[in-house]
């Protein structure tokens, strides 16, 4: 394995070609450092899962022998998950770990085929799927029978209103002739009045008359049955009925739709709406507690408390954009994802400020507020343009960057 350094992050890594090789032979283990929502939507076969946050409670675990051969990798190269990972695993004693810079994009861009959200076994001749083998089932000529029917009434359901529209059409019609057809079999196909339908052109028209209210489920009896027809009329009556459900149950969960996705987009656009004023809401607080804090040699018992309760609400904000960011109900617009971006590094930055003032002026940090700085600090290193599984314009990857620069500050306070 040919492994390069990076001068300016002095971290061991390894290149696409070199991976690759690495993989086919089955020497080396490949770690995915992004969060779980990351890794569950793509990664690159063969890698398994161990975010960042959770690499010093789980790497003795996950990875038990020191020795090995390890690869980490984030989601590209100004990602900085994947060298911080190998840095902490160096200092626990791991002797053999390097750095995939490329990461997810780069692997994206050369080999798209070559990512999976499912299990994969990587061979000598390439990436390979793990499938199950089929199970024996008993009775399998029944359930056979029954799962084709499923299926038939799963595909009436898939075609639309229209297709079943043209599929009754042609039951009518085929039923029509059908029906003409016993006629001149039987003479006794359709009776209307004690009498055989006649053959001709008319006996034709009654035919497919008798065939739309068979397959309407409506039956007006003028003309009737007899013989082999009334199971040929059965059969057209519960095709007919099956299409007539299948009509109304589309129109009903149409409509429902409409209402669940508008339902659904009041309550995003409410969650949103939410957010940014919550946001604005801290921000207000920070800067008040801030203003308490100032001109006092010791932060006053108030300033503390309320540092504490805009810590936690902040945090609440946080995971509600991780949430927003990893599983969005729908995408939001730009600008307001950008303003949501910006309000969050607003935030922070009032937060370091309030800080810096609280401390320098108080007793070691409150065990309620060191946790919500570290829930905060957690959730923000996760919201970085390169750790969303998902692409940004520039300027949001900047606003991303941005908080990702001003929680490491706050871990060093």
């Amino acid at each position: 394995m040919t492994v390069a350094t990076h001068p300016t992050e002095h971290v061991p890594e390894i290149s696409r070609d070199d991976l690759v090789r690495a993989l086919r032979a089955g020497g080396i283990t490949l770690v995915d450092v992004l969060p779980p929502e990351s890794f569950a939507a793509v990664h690159i076969p063969g890698a398994i899962n161990l975010p960042l946050v959770d690499l010093l409670d789980r790497a003795r675990q996950t990875l038990p022998d020191q020795n090995a051969a390890i690869v980490t990798y984030c989601g590209g190269p100004t990602c900085p998950k994947g060298a911080q990972a190998v840095r902490e695993l160096n200092q626990m004693g791991y002797t053999n770990v390097s750095h995939y810079r490329g990461g997810l994009e780069e692997w994206l861009e050369y080999e798209p085929q070559k990512v999976t959200v499912t299990t994969r076994a990587v061979t000598t001749g390439g990436i390979a799927e793990r499938a199950a083998p089929p199970a024996r089932i008993p009775f399998a000529g029944r359930l056979a029978a029954r799962e084709l029917s499923i299926r038939f009434v799963d595909a009436l359901a898939d075609r639309s209103i229209s297709q079943l529209f043209v599929l009754w059409i042609e039951i009518v019609l085929g039923g029509g002739v059908a029906y003409w057809l016993l006629g001149w079999l039987t003479d006794t196909a359709l009776m209307t009045n004690g009498a055989a339908v006649d053959h001709g052109a008319r006996g034709l028209l009654t035919a497919i008359y008798f065939s739309a209210v068979t397959a309407t489920s409506v039956g007006y009896g003028d003309i009737v049955p007899a013989g082999v027809a009334r199971i040929l009329a059965i059969l057209e009556a519960i095709g007919g009925l099956i299409l007539f459900g299948c009509v109304v149950s589309k129109f009903v969960s149409r409509r429902q739709e409409q209402l669940i996705g508008e339902i659904h987009h009041i309550a995003f656009e409410d969650r949103l709406g939410r957010v940014r004023t919550n946001l604005l809401l801290v921000r207000t607080e920070l800067q008040a507690t801030a203003r308490l804090c100032a001109g006092q040699s010791v932060a006053p018992p108030e300033a503390v408390a309320r540092a504490e309760s805009a810590a936690m609400v902040f945090v609440g904000e946080l995971r509600a954009v991780h949430d927003l960011l990893y599983r969005p109900q729908e995408t939001p617009e730009e600008p307001v994802l950008e303003a949501i971006l910006a309000g969050l590094a607003s935030v922070f930055r009032e937060f370091n400020e309030l800080l810096l003032c609280v401390e320098a002026r108080s007793a070691p940090r409150p065990p309620a507020l060191a946790t919500s700085v570290a829930a905060m600090s957690r959730l923000a290193r996760e919201i970085c343009g390169d750790c969303v599984p998902r692409q940004f314009a520039p300027a949001l990857r900047s606003w991303m960057d941005q908080i990702q620069r001003l929680a490491r500050q706050i871990e060093q306070i």
